[in-house]
């Protein structure tokens, strides 16, 4: 391989790592966005469970009592209406809570993509005059071949 092709090499390798880490700083940026916005989508589930389980209950209420029927059946299904509608509110907020993870856990990647996209542009930046260097040898080395 020829200095030239050897020189034109390193310049595409460091172009190359420059685009991967921009790129890893916008994956991560955009997936906190998608976080927050199931976050955000979590919480107004949550809030419209809890406001809409008295009338959930009470329609199943209404699906369970009948007259004439045995009291003692339509007690344990009374209950088991209450049980539901607390285990959805309790599944509602622990949708939340998950996704408020979800959240924090994109927000440090994003965090850890950035300081790594920062750490290569300082390196980048140091190795500036390299490249320059590199740019400079390509072009002698163009006119020593012609």
């Amino acid at each position: 391989m020829s200095k030239l092709q050897q020189i034109d090499k390193l310049l595409k390798i460091k172009e190359l790592r420059r685009r991967l880490a921009e790129m890893e700083a916008a994956k991560a940026k955009r997936e906190m966005h998608l976080a927050s916005q199931e976050v955000d989508h979590a919480k107004q589930q949550e809030i419209e469970i809890k406001q809409t389980s008295g009338h959930r209950r009470q329609r199943r209420l209404k699906e369970i009592i009948e007259p004439g029927k045995n009291p003692t059946l339509q007690n344990a299904r009374i209950v088991n209406v209450y049980a539901i509608t607390d285990q959805e509110i309790q599944a509602s907020a622990f949708k939340t809570t998950m996704r408020i993870e979800q959240f924090h856990e994109s927000e440090e990647r994003l965090k850890l993509e950035q300081s790594k996209l920062a750490r290569f542009l300082q390196i980048e930046e140091r190795t500036r005059k390299l490249c320059d260097k590199l740019i400079d040898m390509k072009k002698v080395e163009a006119v020593r071949q012609g």
